[in-house]
């Protein structure tokens, strides 16, 4: 995947005017292309051309403005309620402790607890002392860097783990992985695959030495939407209107494993995991999340991944490509067409996985990147998943 850094003028003009505006919820689509000399049917085609809308622009700047500003400003919070386009603070907070659980002033708070590096020091610590993989996920991984890995050995590994078995039949007998199958054998070879189960072991793996230190729901949450990833991104795949060259056992991976680093960061240990337990159940953006996280703690969800990845000494091209995209997601400027679909469908991830139901904006940014069908993509992977 090749980086493109070409600059975004349009979205950063629209930035500039409603970082400019003294109540930027009110700027509408038509003074904003009065305000930059141009007719709106120009302005929607531009904006469309730079794969965002107003729409998208204002939500993400309107949600951002209100997390920073607590996080990394003094302004009171009746003047921040105003300029989010609350008439009165009372309206502004219960919208907030209804997304976020907490007031703005109880986020605010929070944010603060042990606000310096020894925070990115800690998750260090943490990883470190995460248990080994258990046998079954050590073995398939160990037959598989030695190329011995075949259906026949990977039904064979699973089988010795009762519990593993399990958990592969039910996944495979899903409904969006097809038929129900009838035996181990049929689960691997015909529903999941090869790279799936191992993905799936890691999962698992991951899920068990962390159950007891990170908060039950969230484990939950996040490892069904590991689980269904690869399934996700077939879908996508098949709903693109040109051909994306993918590879796609290495992108498989990605969606799989890039959110994983929440798991590290609402450990119970760390330093921030109550702030990070607010921030996902109220940030429905992964990438305003992740600018969040670079700014208070000196890493982000991307990174935390490679980290705890890395730990296991899960495979290097894995860890690198989670590096590019920690690198390509802070680009602020046009990216290459796999990196943009890679992203998105990433944020589609995260955005089930806090809970939320809306997807107009998501759905929005698909018709943008020529994505057809996605309202049934949703439905068959997302709203089964839950």
């Amino acid at each position: 995947m090749n980086e493109l850094e070409h600059s975004l003028p349009l979205t950063k003009a629209v930035n500039t005017l409603l970082d400019e505006s003294e109540v930027p919820a009110s700027l509408t689509l038509e003074q904003c292309s009065s305000l930059l000399a141009m007719s709106m049917t120009s302005f929607r085609r531009k904006l469309a051309q730079e794969e965002t809308s107003y729409k998208l622009i204002q939500s993400k700047f309107l949600n951002e403005l209100c997390v920073s500003t607590l996080l990394t400003k003094k302004i009171k919070i009746d003047d921040l309620a105003i300029k989010l386009g609350y008439s009165e603070r009372a309206t502004f907070e219960r919208a907030f402790r209804q997304k976020f659980g907490v007031t703005p002033s109880q986020f605010r708070v929070v944010s603060l607890v042990d606000n310096d590096c020894s925070c990115h020091k800690k998750l260090i610590e943490i990883a470190e002392d995460i248990p080994p993989m258990s046998s079954s996920c050590k073995e398939l991984l160990d037959t598989k860097e030695s190329d011995e890995l075949d259906v026949q050995k990977t039904v064979e590994i699973v089988s010795k783990d009762a519990i593993f078995s399990a958990r592969i039949m039910g996944l495979a007998s899903k409904a969006i992985y097809g038929k129900t199958p009838n035996n181990l054998s049929e689960a691997v070879s015909r529903n999941l695959g090869i790279n799936t189960v191992i993905n799936v072991a890691i999962i698992y793996a991951v899920k068990d030495a962390l159950q007891d230190n990170v908060d039950p729901i969230i484990i939950e949450q996040y490892s069904e939407i590991f689980l269904i990833a690869p399934k996700f991104f077939q879908l996508i795949r098949k709903s693109l209107s040109s051909a994306v060259e993918f590879d796609i056992p290495l992108t498989e991976q990605v969606l799989t494993f890039a959110l994983l680093g929440v798991f590290l960061l609402a450990h119970k240990s760390a330093y921030k995991h109550e702030l990070m337990l607010y921030s996902l159940r109220g940030i429905s953006d992964l990438q305003s999340l992740n600018c969040h996280l670079r700014e208070l703690m000196q890493i982000s969800i991307y990174s935390s991944s490679s980290l705890m990845l890395s730990m296991w000494h899960i495979d290097v091209s894995l860890v690198k490509q989670l590096n590019h995209i920690e690198k390509i997601s802070q680009v602020n400027g046009k990216r290459s067409e796999q990196d943009e679909l890679v992203l998105f469908m990433l944020s589609c991830l995260y955005f089930s996985a806090t809970g939320h139901e809306d997807f107009s904006e998501l759905s929005d940014k698909a018709e943008l990147l020529n994505i057809k069908g996605f309202a049934d993509i949703k439905e068959q992977v997302f709203d089964c998943s839950l």
